[in-house]
């Protein structure tokens, strides 16, 4: 945990734009604020990505020969009824440990430090 004199800057979250406070101490490059919107921010951009490959000459070359074999799989299966378990899959939230609320000295989003909010850290 930090210590009592605790510099803190303010970050926006690139993907949820929720503002967040972070002491020096835990801070190491962090553009999002919990490790959800992190995993959610990479995994729209494989998407995009992806998506930009399917439309590229290689990308619906391999889809087609993907999908020649989907359909020559598909023959030979003899129709199966699966039930889907929506249990499985929990509920999505952001966890953030220590939010900003009003009215109340800033903490670290992290470590929970209470500090003053700076522009920016000074240079040890």
């Amino acid at each position: 945990m930090c210590n009592s004199s605790v510099l803190l800057i303010e970050i926006e979250c690139k993907h949820c734009t929720t503002h967040f406070y972070i002491c020096r101490a835990c801070y190491s490059g962090q553009v999002y604020c919990s490790g959800k919107c992190r995993n959610e921010a990479y995994a729209e951009a494989h998407r995009k990505s992806q998506s930009n490959y399917r439309k590229s000459y290689k990308g619906r070359k391999k889809n087609r020969i993907n999908a020649q074999n989907r359909r020559r799989i598909d023959k030979n299966k003899k129709n199966k009824k699966t039930v889907a378990d929506e249990s499985a899959f929990p509920p999505s939230f952001r966890v953030i440990l220590y939010p900003i609320l009003s009215n109340t000295m800033p903490r670290c989003s992290f470590c929970g430090a209470f500090g003053k909010v700076v522009d920016a850290f000074p240079p040890r």
